[in-house]
């Protein structure tokens, strides 16, 4: 039943190619070759810090805050589903964020005994139950990278969720490439815009390259969270190289969004940043191999009532960097039937 599965995965995956690109070798789509029941691993890093220098004593509301950000994650992701919607390759996927200590085991039983030191509960049964946060993450992945039906996030710690969203940012980054395909050398741009800013009229304004193939492979890590390179042969990459630059459409002197009408208030201001993406993407299969991102934003903003009282001069700086790497397979995926 598995070998079907996966047969049936690879011919759903056929249909969605365009004939185009089936007839143009020189151009390659990379949306991930996935089959219902495949598991893979992740390795995530992510860290951030925000400064933010209110220049009044006045609180508005919705009001950003500063901080830092800091997770080290390791992701297990399942492939629950799979089938073709209007010619396109729909994809439902499982995550979960698993201890380096369980690699090489999908899952932790429901009914497994709790490590020492962790409490348990019973329940109305007396059975032993967990006080554990589940930390499962379920979502579609379309063929044009876009994410929905998104269930659990908001069960994960705020560090998580920021590091789990850099995950499947660079994951569905393949499946957001042009559908035709690409070619080495070829650029593209593309617009994405922001939502939920102080700041109407943002967006990104991005620019990629597909720079060259090159040599990539998987990572294996310890117990002990430790990375090196796997003991096996590697593979090719295609390598895309992603800038985007942040643009505002809106005028400084008001960009105000319309949640901040709601509450009677105006903003006024100018955003600037920028990001670089590198990608290295397996040409065999599909999935991010490994993946950087460096982003540095700057807002200068002033927050008022629309009488133009009550202002609040906002000052923020954010940078970030995060990095994901696929893991190689660990020796329990492949069960030697002994």
């Amino acid at each position: 039943m598995t070998e079907w599965l996966r047969c049936l995965g690879c011919f759903l995956t056929l249909l969605a190619i365009p004939c185009e690109v089936r007839d143009n070798p020189d151009r390659v789509i990379l949306f991930p070759k996935l089959s219902v029941g495949q598991s893979f691993r992740y390795q995530i890093g992510y860290r951030a810090k925000t400064n933010t220098d209110t220049q009044s004593t006045v609180v508005a509301p919705m009001a950003p805050t500063g901080g830092q950000t800091e997770a080290n994650l390791l992701l297990l992701v399942e492939v629950d589903d799979l089938r073709i919607d209007v010619g396109k390759t729909v994809v439902r996927l499982r995550t979960r964020i698993v201890d380096p200590g369980a690699l090489g085991s999908n899952a932790t039983p429901p009914n497994a005994a709790a490590p020492a030191g962790q409490k348990q509960e019973g329940n109305a049964n007396g059975a032993a139950k967990s006080t554990k946060r589940d930390k499962t993450v379920e979502f579609t992945l379309h063929s044009d990278g876009q994410v929905t039906d998104l269930e659990g996030l908001d069960k994960l710690s705020p560090d998580e969720q920021a590091a789990w969203q850099e995950w499947v940012a660079r994951f569905g980054g393949g499946a957001a490439l042009p559908e035709k395909g690409i070619k080495p050398g070829e650029k593209w741009k593309a617009e994405e815009p922001i939502s939920n800013a102080l700041l109407t009229g943002l967006s990104w304004e991005k620019e990629s390259e597909y720079v060259n193939d090159s040599p990539c492979g998987a990572m294996t890590i310890t117990s002990q969270g430790e990375l090196s390179a796997a003991p096996q042969a590697q593979e090719t990459c295609a390598v895309i190289l992603t800038t985007a630059v942040l643009k505002q459409k809106s005028s400084q002197k008001d960009a105000t969004p319309e949640d901040y009408k709601l509450h009677d208030l105006r903003t006024m201001g100018i955003a600037n940043g920028k990001n670089e993406i590198i990608t290295y993407i397996s040409l065999q299969t599909g999935l991010v191999v490994r993946a950087t991102e460096d982003a540095n934003q700057s807002m200068n903003v002033i927050v008022a009532k629309t009488d133009g009282s009550n202002r609040v001069h906002y000052l923020i700086d954010a940078e970030s960097h995060a990095q994901v790497m696929l893991l190689a397979e660990s020796p329990a995926d492949h069960p030697s039937g002994n």
